[in-house]
């Protein structure tokens, strides 16, 4: 199979282009979990501080610590739901890394190809220039 340089180069360029992207990509996930982890612990310092403030508490109303029982059970959920979420978007960037090792890796298979492409080119180059010289000499020594 021959592959023009041009066919090569275009294809390597596209494999650049799509490994950029997924970089790009991994660094937004990268952030978005950050942030879901934030409001995660946000959440759970919500509930340490309403555990605290309910423990506290030794006499109170009934409609208070139905309350404050409701907003706890309420936080326990929303926290449920946001570890769901940093589960979530945990999952997609280690899916978007593995995507990013595998376009490294097929960037690099069309480097190696290129290079050793071009090294052909020029040991063909090479000899091509060999035989030119060699039919030189030759003529040169059929001449004298």
């Amino acid at each position: 199979m021959n592959v023009s340089g041009t066919g090569l180069s275009t294809v390597l360029k596209v494999k650049v282009v799509q490994e950029k992207n997924a970089q790009r990509e991994l660094a937004a996930i990268a952030q978005k979990r950050e942030v879901e982890e934030q409001r995660l612990d946000q959440l759970e310092q919500t509930q340490d501080s309403a555990l605290t403030q309910a423990s506290g508490v030794t006499r109170s109303r009934a409609g208070d610590l139905q309350t404050s029982r409701a907003f706890i059970q309420s936080i326990n959920k929303q926290i449920e739901q946001q570890g769901e979420t940093v589960d979530d978007v945990k999952n997609k960037e280690s899916a978007k890394r593995d995507e990013l090792v595998e376009r490294s890796k097929s960037r690099q298979m069309v480097e190696s190809l290129d290079t050793k492409r071009k090294e052909e080119a020029e040991k063909e180059k090479e000899r091509k220039a060999q035989r030119v010289i060699d039919v030189l000499a030759q003529r040169m020594k059929i001449g004298m």
